[in-house]
């Protein structure tokens, strides 16, 4: 089964897919560590660092191939 931080495209796992988007509802390193967000792109990863009511907005393609890292203390929360 899917495992959040295994890297996926979320219209691989969803066809009907178009644009995806996470709000967050807590902060990292506040109120969890760990589960950072990071689209892999073939020279680097870009890390997005969770934060209350940051929007991350991205197209579902294979061109946004990414993952959250695992969490490692407390609770991520997240609408998504």
């Amino acid at each position: 089964g899917h495992v959040y931080w295994n890297p996926h495209v979320d219209k691989a796992n969803i066809p009907t897919y178009d644009y995806s988007a996470l709000l967050y509802l807590n902060t990292y390193g506040e109120d969890f560590q760990g589960g950072d967000f990071a689209f892999l792109d073939d020279d680097a990863d870009r890390i997005v660092y969770p934060r209350a009511g940051r929007l991350v907005a991205f197209t579902s393609g294979p061109e946004n191939l990414h993952h959250v890292r695992e969490v490692t203390a407390g609770t991520r929360y997240v609408l998504a």
